[in-house]
């Protein structure tokens, strides 16, 4: 009597612990479950942290792939809730950094083609950068981080009659430089205020006058990047890039430069909440950017081209030699008037 009840206390105790897995491994579930958490909040935190949470935010779809890999591995050793609960915070962190929004289609289409890149501190290859206006026809050029020197000798390797019009002469500096070439006339407007006391580097403006799409205002922009001091006022120049938009919509608008900021930061997605970034023509998976040509494979995307009243059709990546930052190449359509 004695083993045959044994047994079936032993067998009840099996069938009373089998369906609770969560209860084998309640310091992973715990760990995994933060760790989820954390995934899901980090992205959606409108705050700095002395820098520290827009760095960390920068490295959302690294975390979130890591996150991703490892919950894999658990299934495989049929850790089922950890497994679950880090997949779902890998997911939750990584939707907002997609590129998502709708890409307007227009009818009897007029295309124009866009190379925006960041030369850090002018160190970029003009030759190759010349190539890549000549090759892909490029009829707007940002260059972010210039010096004039660049400029000049960038229009000496056969540059200057495809793009004869410029924005005015560059703030001299290591970082502050930048400019907007076009093949088309251009009419000069005031640079993208900021707040005062904030220190600011160029983001001029400018009407271009295209001959079948008429006017178009191009607009080059380059905050400070979010790290220690410089937080408070990228996060106030994204601020003021969002405001200087909204304000300017009579004609169609192409935003362009290194933001210093991806869609894994919120001061960016409210930036570009209504506008059309040319990455969706692309996928909704952001290519990163930046860092380029080094040792650390690029893992995040900064540099952006957004529009507004055109439609994107094509978006792609560029290595230049000698910049941290790869270039884009976007061709945009318009709508004759």
């Amino acid at each position: 009597m004695d083993g045959s009840g044994s047994g079936v206390a032993t067998e009840r105790g099996k069938r009373f612990r089998s369906p609770a897995p969560v209860l084998r491994h309640p310091r992973l579930t715990l760990g995994t479950a933060l760790v989820a958490v954390f995934l899901a909040v980090l992205p959606r935190l409108d705050l700095l942290g002395g820098g520290w949470i827009p760095v960390l935010q920068a490295l959302v779809p690294v975390i979130c792939l890591g996150a991703a890999l490892v919950s894999v591995f658990m299934l495989l050793g049929r850790r089922w809730v950890p497994a679950l609960l880090l997949l779902a915070g890998a997911v939750l962190g990584m939707l907002p950094a997609l590129v998502l929004g709708d890409n307007p289609q227009v009818s009897s289409a007029v295309p124009i083609t866009v190379f925006s890149v960041n030369v850090e501190h002018s160190q970029a290859d003009p030759g190759a950068l010349a190539e890549t206006i000549k090759v892909h026809h490029v009829e707007v050029v940002i260059l972010v981080e210039v010096d004039e020197p660049l400029i000049g000798n960038l229009l000496a390797h056969g540059v200057k009659g495809l793009l004869p019009y410029r924005s005015p002469t560059v703030t001299p500096g290591d970082t502050a430089g930048t400019v907007i070439l076009s093949k088309y006339p251009l009419h000069q407007e005031s640079r993208i205020p900021v707040v005062d006391g904030l220190v600011a580097f160029d983001q001029p403006t400018a009407i271009i006058r295209h001959p079948q799409l008429g006017p178009i205002r191009v607009a080059a922009v380059h905050p400070l990047a979010p790290v220690v001091d410089g937080a408070v006022q990228w996060r106030r120049t994204l601020g003021s890039i969002r405001v200087w938009q909204a304000l300017h919509t009579e004609v169609p608008l192409v935003l362009a430069g290194d933001f210093n900021a991806s869609y894994a930061h919120p001061a960016f997605r409210e930036l570009a909440r209504d506008l059309t970034d040319t990455a969706t023509a692309a996928g909704i998976v952001p290519l990163p950017t930046w860092p380029a040509n080094g040792r650390i494979p690029a893992f995040t995307a900064i540099d952006h081209v957004l529009t507004r009243g055109l439609s994107a059709t094509s978006w792609q990546r560029v290595s230049i030699p000698n910049t941290d930052h790869y270039g884009i190449l976007a061709t945009v359509t318009g709508v004759e008037p």
